[in-house]
């Protein structure tokens, strides 16, 4: 059963911190695919890898193995974005060997040197710093409970770091970055009061989860004050499926787990968003479809988001604005109206990506009392941009 989209400015919900991606093992990205990116697409995060291969020259002051990832940061940063930085690994020597189910070669953080660990990412931060990059946060661990070439933490070993060394960190500490959002990564932190006053940032990885692990009521529960981001994705390439799985994900992402942010995978591979010579890939306007238009900021507010079969809707506010995404996975355009409440616009102007188009502008569509209609293409991504009108009350 077909119905209207009611857009509810007056009810928000989460601040949006923003979209981006990663530069992990790209190498220095050039300039033009990261002035597309952060410049012509919106993108407003860079996620960095803390290049371990550094050993022990980090205590010396050798830091020439971190330059790369600064050269990204620093383009990144000079576009308004905000940077933060993750580990696979920390320095050799605060590595050991230990017995795993099925895993001989499994290697974990030594438990003595938890401290110096600590100092070791107070190190990047004050690297990043004094080269004029502030991170946002920093990471404890990639994927800790899915480290098949990097660094195992088990539940325990994250929350007694989190209690005992994370409070040292001299910049925001998000954890844990679980491969597929399990809970038991992050629940102990969420139920220690120690814990979970040391982070500030709860990360997490989308592969293979589902609309329904996307929700966390304990974590709405217990976190005031904190931000939760979908920190890792990837979709191997631009077939249409893969774009209308990306678009809804990322529509999951913002209704159903309330994220701040949302973080592609790495820049510059086959499964990124670019060719390191320059191509974008279509993959990269549909985070653009979010990016560009949903500034740092903006917050969500009530949409009806399922009006349709195969038609997903969020809508956001900020900068006096309403913006509305709209995705149509069908495979036939659908004829959608939007009824604004609690204030409205008084035009909207549309983008949309699809198998022909990347973000390309539409005719401006007059708001009458309140409402428009618009055309979703057949397996689209559409967002709508308007002026946000205040309400006025009427006495008669």
């Amino acid at each position: 059963m077909a119905s209207d989209v009611t857009v509810n400015l007056g009810s928000t919900k989460q601040e949006i911190r923003g979209f981006g991606a990663s530069s992990a093992w790209c190498g220095t990205i050039s300039d033009y695919v990261m002035n597309s990116l952060y410049g012509d697409l919106g993108y407003s995060i860079l996620r960095l890898r803390i290049e371990e291969g550094i050993g022990d020259a980090w205590k010396t002051g050798n830091f020439s193995k971190w330059s790369p990832e600064l050269a990204n940061a620093k383009k990144a940063s000079a576009k308004g974005a905000i940077v933060f930085a993750s580990p696979w690994n920390p320095p050799a020597s605060m590595q050991e060997n230990f017995s795993k189910s099925g895993d001989s070669s499994a290697q974990r953080l030594r438990y003595d040197k938890y401290t110096e660990y600590a100092q070791y990412l107070n190190a990047y931060v004050k690297y990043m710093k004094d080269n004029g990059v502030d991170l946002y946060a920093i990471s404890v661990q990639n994927e800790p409970d899915y480290a098949q070439d990097w660094t195992w933490w088990t539940p325990q070993e994250m929350l007694n770091f989190m209690k005992n060394n994370a409070g040292s960190i001299n910049c925001r500490v998000m954890a844990p970055e679980s491969f597929q959002f399990l809970k038991n990564m992050s629940d102990p932190i969420l139920n220690d009061a120690t814990a979970l006053d040391n982070m500030d940032v709860l990360g997490c990885h989308f592969y293979g989860t589902s609309v329904n692990n996307m929700a966390y009521p304990l974590y709405q529960q217990k976190s005031a004050g904190k931000e939760l981001w979908m920190t890792e994705k990837y979709f191997d390439d631009d077939t249409t499926g893969n774009i209308m799985n990306m678009s809804k994900e990322i529509h999951d992402s913002m209704v159903t787990g309330n994220m701040n942010a949302y973080i592609y995978w790495w820049i510059t591979w086959p499964n990124g968003l670019a060719t390191s010579s320059g191509t974008i890939y279509k993959r990269a306007y549909v985070l653009g479809q979010f990016a560009k238009f949903i500034r740092p900021g903006y917050k969500r507010v009530d949409a009806t988001a399922t009006p349709n079969t195969n038609v997903y809707v969020s809508a956001y506010t900020g900068d006096n604005k309403a913006v509305i995404v709209a995705i149509n996975t069908g495979t036939a355009a659908v004829s959608q109206k939007f009824n604004f409440q609690n204030g409205s616009a008084s035009s909207v102007v549309s983008y949309v990506t699809d198998s022909s188009r990347n973000m390309a502008a539409g005719a401006n569509i007059a708001v009458t009392n309140g409402s428009f209609t618009a055309q979703l293409p057949a397996q689209s991504i559409t967002t709508f941009v308007g002026n946000a009108l205040e309400h006025h009350h009427h006495h008669h």
